[in-house]
């Protein structure tokens, strides 16, 4: 029997589109970009959390004052109800992409065990 793989993971893609977590994750995206407020400050933590990443990929220092903003940006997310439910939904989705990845890659698993 010959199984097209493709075809599994395009169904898998359609299927997480429709799931709760997904659904959730795309409304509270969608409440965050509709307010002025919260939109600003996710795109600021957007922006520094790139720049602290991209330091850390390349084993730069951060520095005391990023390292201030960064936490700044934080308390501001931690205050944002409409910011706070987005994480929690990429949270959400994140944990539900995670255990699909275990399912996924079951078979490599065994095979090194």
């Amino acid at each position: 029997m010959s199984v097209n793989i493709y075809d599994t993971a395009n169904q898998l893609e359609r299927e997480i589109r429709e799931t709760d977590q997904f659904v959730a994750l795309k409304e509270a995206f969608s409440a965050v970009k509709s307010n002025e407020e919260a939109n600003q400050v996710f795109e600021e933590f957007r922006s520094v959390q790139q720049v602290l990443q991209q330091k850390q990929m390349t084993g730069q220092e951060i520095t005391e004052e990023e390292a201030q903003n960064a936490q700044a940006i934080s308390a501001k997310i931690g205050e944002n109800d409409i910011i706070s439910n987005l994480l929690e939904a990429e949270k959400q989705v994140g944990q539900m992409i995670d255990d699909i990845n275990q399912v996924v890659l079951k078979p490599v698993r065994e095979l090194y065990q």
